[in-house]
């Protein structure tokens, strides 16, 4: 399954969110594929502290193929790293676009989830990774051009049919007073106007521990796993991932639930 994490406006913390998700998920024990697809301002390979020697940018001029370039990462998880400050890999046309997913569904086998960090904004890569997810999450703060470019993004997923109502998480909440004010207004408004039951799920805190942990090029929950936002990230892990026993042969598997109850 495919989770896609999303957000109007840059700067609310969506690659620390994917980071930190991912590395708790693989430390209970999922196979987590990480994908960067801010596909020209990746960022991901320096959160987790890798050093890919290839990246998307070879896969889509067809020097290397996406097993090529897989970097393996803390926590079990593996990364699919994406180039940086490559501007023609800003936008992608439709076909490399569709070629790239493609390519990712044939992965799936490989991991429990997938989980995309995408660019900021609503460009046609983001609403084309949002509409082949299973799953998005749209992340904002409680500042107020966040939470209208939150509601926009929203706005614009339900115009072109996405599956399910997006996933409403807030970050860099003051309290959880201000985290609860901040995703009941904006699923007031969706209810009201575009007729959506947007889920919260919960808040990230501001935490000085993250940007500690972004500068020593490790997730916070590897870093300084006692801190608020670890402790929120681990939470929220368990929340979205909770493993399957194993069944005998002759009864029939169920893959791991993704964003159980």
């Amino acid at each position: 399954r495919m989770l896609v994490v999303a957000s109007g406006k840059g700067g609310v913390g969506k690659s620390n969110l994917c980071a930190n998700l991912a590395v708790a998920m693989g430390q209970s024990g999922a196979r987590v594929l990480l994908l960067d697809a801010d596909f020209s301002q990746a960022n991901l390979d320096l959160l987790l502290g890798v050093h890919p020697r290839y990246d998307l940018q070879h896969v889509l001029a067809g020097e290397r193929t996406l097993e090529e370039i897989l970097v393996e990462g803390p926590g079990d998880v593996r990364l699919i790293p994406a180039a940086s400050d490559v501007p023609e890999l800003a936008e992608l046309d439709d076909y490399r676009r569709e070629c790239l997913l493609r390519g990712i569904g044939t992965l799936d086998g490989k991991a429990d989830l997938i989980i995309a960090d995408t660019a900021s904004g609503v460009t046609r890569d983001v609403l084309a990774l949002c509409l082949a997810a299973d799953d998005v999450i749209v992340m904002t703060t409680p500042e107020m051009p966040a939470f209208a470019d939150a509601y926009g993004l929203i706005k614009v997923l339900s115009a072109q049919g996405i599956r399910q109502a997006p996933h409403l998480l807030v970050s860099q909440a003051t309290s959880a007073e201000e985290a609860e004010e901040t995703a009941h207004r904006i699923r007031l408004v969706a209810r009201r106007f575009l007729h959506l039951e947007l889920q919260s799920l919960g808040a990230i805190p501001e935490d000085p521990a993250i940007p500690r942990a972004v500068r020593r090029q490790e997730p916070v929950v590897i870093a300084f796993p006692q801190s608020p936002a670890a402790v929120a990230y681990r939470a929220l892990a368990a929340r979205l991932w909770t493993p399957v026993p194993p069944v005998p042969p002759a009864e029939e598997s169920h893959p791991e639930r993704l964003l159980a109850s």
